[in-house]
């Protein structure tokens, strides 16, 4: 394995792009340094840095290895500030934006257990169907659903869900079942969304993606009713697997196209890399992430309508 300390060294290095410089900011040795970088290279069976008199440059497989190592290091550097944010009491205003189709009754009980457990905290939590503007509207976190679009705000993963595509037994019977992709667009589909959707449904994953069209015979932007609405056979839906378990096991619902993945629901929290290892912040996602599945367990989870496709 390679050595933790010979990791800081090469990306202190790359990151200076001096020997002289990183072993300053270190306060170690340069010969030390030099000897730690050689043992990676050596372990590794590559050379990272190409080094002369004058310069240094990353070689194609450097650039991979310092990207993993910027990656742990900023990992390590979370888990030191979770531990250091454990053992203070957090206090101050903390401004919240959450996505409106989220279950309100499990953000509620979540806060609920957030606030006694960090009483000096002040929770100022709002419901949102758009965007948010993170730093012009005041926010320390957002909520957000992926995919997200590139931007300085730091993401961290809190949760994701399996997502299948179900209908009823009484549709499949009169409209038959779709064996492949590309018949879904002759089917009618229950659209998690506004007047503003479009009616696509993205199946497969990683380069295999592509965006299926269908007929929304319904539009709704509760999960909830769209689930209701396929059990009553109005048409074929895109849900979470953990919302339809009940339904999928007395059999008023059924998936369809079992054989066609589907990349996960993702939710992130993004806040302002500003605030990186702000305690509030980082306490806050924490138990988010931890207590989450606890309570979506006794309440469905709801989740993000799909937006229009912009027109050119």
């Amino acid at each position: 394995m390679i050595d933790l300390n010979a990791m800081i060294m090469f990306a202190k290095v790359v990151e200076a792009q001096s020997y002289t410089q990183a072993a300053r900011e270190l306060g170690i040795p340069k010969s030390t340094i030099s000897r730690k970088i050689s043992q990676i290279e050596e372990q590794l069976g590559v050379r990272l840095l190409q080094r002369n008199s004058r310069s240094l440059s990353l070689t194609e497989l450097g650039s991979r290895v310092y990207e993993n190592c910027v990656t742990i290091l900023h990992e390590m550097e979370s888990v030191q500030a979770t531990i250091e944010n454990s053992r203070q009491q957090v206090s101050g205003a903390l401004k919240v934006a959450v996505p409106i189709s989220l279950n309100q009754d499990v953000i509620a009980t979540l806060c609920a257990g957030f606030l006694k457990k960090h009483p000096k905290v002040d929770l100022d939590i709002q419901f949102s169907d758009g965007n948010v503007d993170l730093i012009r509207s005041g926010y320390d976190i957002a909520v957000m659903f992926g995919p997200l679009t590139s931007s300085d705000l730091v993401a961290r993963l809190l949760f994701e869900r399996a997502m299948i595509l179900v209908a009823s037994p009484a549709y499949l019977r009169t409209r038959g079942r779709p064996h492949a992709p590309q018949e879904l667009s002759q089917h009618q589909g229950i659209l998690l969304g506004s007047h503003s959707s479009a009616p696509i449904w993205p199946l497969g994953t990683g380069n295999q993606k592509s965006l299926v069209s269908f007929r929304a015979k319904v539009c709704a932007n509760s999960s909830t009713t769209v689930k209701q609405m396929a059990v009553a056979g109005l048409g074929i839906a895109m849900m979470t697997e953990a919302q339809c378990r009940r339904e999928l096991q007395n059999g008023t619902l059924v998936q369809v196209l079992k054989e066609c993945p589907i990349e996960p629901l993702k939710a992130y929290g993004l806040y302002s890399s500003r605030y990186q290892l702000a305690p509030k912040i980082t306490v806050f996602l924490d138990y988010f992430a931890r207590h989450i599945d606890n309570h979506e367990s006794q309440q469905p989870v709801q989740l993000t309508p799909v937006r229009a496709v912009p027109r050119p």
